[in-house]
């Protein structure tokens, strides 16, 4: 489920009473594409909701939205929180991988048997695949220099092939002034709604990856280093 943000939501009617959307305007879960999705009245409410379709501008295929009945209405007055139901938005990793380029099938196959191996709680085979998921990571990053050398010695060449630093230079690009993006965030070019999306899903990826990640990284280190003594 991904939840839609306010500024998406286009325009408004009313179901009894309460107001719901009537217009959205999200990336759709079919065809990627950010497009406008008339909500059909046929809600099937619930104690908690709605639940109804939308059918997207683009490829014209329906959707499936939850509206989710808030306890308190939020400083906005909104009684209820939206979502859209896309299996792509979700943080597993794997999802994320399989939509990714460039990233190795032997690494994507590794991880799934992993996680269908640690599902049956067979903890003997989890250490072997969890094994087969670091080689093709260090694999895929050490290039031939890591042939034949064990994990513990690839490490090097790992940071010599890595490049961390690259997603701050895309930052860097857009905060230059004479990107456009540049005069949106000092108000000289409005912000349209799809660009603000970006804009948010940009904050969130760059918080998990200067301060999630490796925060839990380090958190999950402290903990298998406890638990294997």
């Amino acid at each position: 489920m991904r939840r839609i943000r306010k500024s998406s939501i286009v325009s408004y009617s009313h179901y009894g009473h309460t107001k719901v959307p009537n217009t959205i305007q999200t990336s759709c879960p079919t065809c990627r594409k950010t497009s406008s999705f008339s909500l059909k009245a046929n809600y099937q409410k619930s104690k908690n909701g709605f639940l109804t379709e939308g059918t997207c501008s683009s490829c014209k295929k329906d959707s499936t939205f939850v509206m989710i009945l808030k306890g308190v209405p939020d400083d906005t007055g909104n009684p209820i929180d939206v979502y859209i139901y896309d299996p792509h938005s979700s943080k597993q990793p794997i999802n994320q991988l399989e939509q990714l380029p460039d990233i190795p099938p032997d690494l994507v196959r590794a991880y799934r048997s992993a996680l269908n191996i640690y599902q049956w709680k067979d903890n003997a085979a989890t250490a072997v695949m969890s094994k087969r998921v670091i080689e093709s990571i260090y694999k895929h990053f050490a290039g031939a220099k890591g042939n034949g050398q064990p994990l513990s010695e690839q490490s090097e060449q790992i940071v010599e092939n890595l490049d961390l630093v690259k997603p701050i230079r895309y930052l860097d690009l857009l905060l230059r002034p004479e990107n456009p993006f540049y005069e949106i965030l000092e108000l000289e070019k409005e912000l349209d709604d799809e660009t603000a999306a970006h804009l948010m899903d940009l904050l969130e990826n760059l918080i998990d990856y200067l301060f999630v990640l490796p925060g839990n990284i380090e958190i999950t280190y402290t903990n298998i280093q406890q638990n294997s003594k």
